[in-house]
């Protein structure tokens, strides 16, 4: 047992972490991405913050990547949440840099909610990207998710549009990964990944066990077979 599984056994309020990666980069304004995001984003948060049950037990954080990675929205209750902030295209598709960013925000968030009394259970990520990424991501990505070192290491989920390499996603996602249907459009896709992202928090949060359900059978999007899985559940 590491050392996340046996402090998330400890009493305290269960809280469940998501965080909501958005690629922005510039290909994204033009197969209609970033219009799909900032339309399907603010529903998404309205359809959690109106569930009491979900908005109590789940924490949503939204940060978005193209030359660098930021966060838009901190990890927070969805109800604490006034406005989802809109993306834009920017430049280039560093994965790392997203990557990067995940590690220490996950970090620093798991430290604050327990600092409070909290019971953070594993992390889970959803990934959205329509392109090869411009940088060398892996050692990024393996320092993020590789529990024997990490040991806030989130479960990922990542979702392929548009151009995205159906190889790269499988390497990004660790529980679940799913790439766009031909003759789909990118921003129809993305509207119904987020539509699955917001069906997987509310039915995680609403279980009487803390279990993460993975989105199925979202409208255009073809699930791929990853070569090793992790235990989608929380330890």
């Amino acid at each position: 047992m590491s050392a996340f599984e046996s402090e998330t056994s400890m009493g305290g309020e269960q809280i469940l972490p998501f965080y909501i990666v958005c690629d922005e980069s510039a290909s994204m304004e033009y197969n209609g991405g970033i219009d799909a995001i900032n339309e399907g984003i603010p529903e998404l948060h309205a359809v959690i913050a109106s569930d009491p049950l979900v908005d109590d037990k789940a924490r949503i954080c939204l940060m978005t990547f193209s030359d660098d990675a930021e966060v838009l929205v901190p990890l927070s209750h969805a109800s604490e949440i006034e406005e989802m902030p809109g993306v834009s295209a920017q430049g280039a598709t560093s994965f790392g840099s997203a990557f990067r960013l995940l590690k220490s925000q996950i970090g620093t968030d798991i430290s604050l909610f327990r600092a409070d009394g909290f019971k953070v259970l594993r992390p889970t990520v959803f990934f959205m990207s329509d392109g090869e990424p411009t940088d060398d991501w892996e050692q990024d990505h393996q320092a993020l998710v590789d529990k024997s070192t990490n040991p806030h290491a989130p479960n990922i989920i990542a979702f392929g549009v548009d151009q995205a390499n159906q190889t790269t996603i499988k390497e990004v996602g660790t529980i679940a990964a799913m790439v766009m249907e031909q003759g789909v459009s990118a921003g129809t896709a993305l509207k119904e990944v987020i539509g699955g992202i917001a069906n997987s928090i509310v039915a995680s949060a609403s279980s009487s066990t803390p279990t993460l359900v993975i989105p199925e059978d979202i409208e255009g999007m073809i699930s791929l077979p990853l070569d090793v899985m992790d235990d989608p559940s929380y330890p």
